[in-house]
């Protein structure tokens, strides 16, 4: 199934909040994860936030999210890259 594109750009500013305090909620999950005895616990947390997201986007599938011309979010179905460098 190919990705759906969104830009961040083309929403509302409320839209554009909600969206990147997810991926930054999904970012600070990874993270934690890396360090936890217990990894596969933080894998139910992204996933609600990933379904938050394809809430809002209204997307069942891979997306990308981008801002401009930057990738914020890369969800391939699978493994999902967050990035706001």
């Amino acid at each position: 199934m190919p990705k759906e594109t969104y830009d961040l750009l083309s929403f509302d500013e409320n839209t554009r909040f909600k969206l990147k305090t997810e991926a930054a909620l999904i970012l600070n999950a990874q993270r934690i994860k890396k360090l936890s005895e217990d990894p596969s616990k933080f894998d139910r947390y992204i996933e609600e936030r990933l379904a938050i997201m394809r809430k809002i986007l209204n997307s069942s599938g891979p997306f990308r999210l981008k801002e401009g011309e930057k990738i914020i979010v890369d969800y391939d179905g699978n493994d999902v890259k967050i990035s706001f460098d």
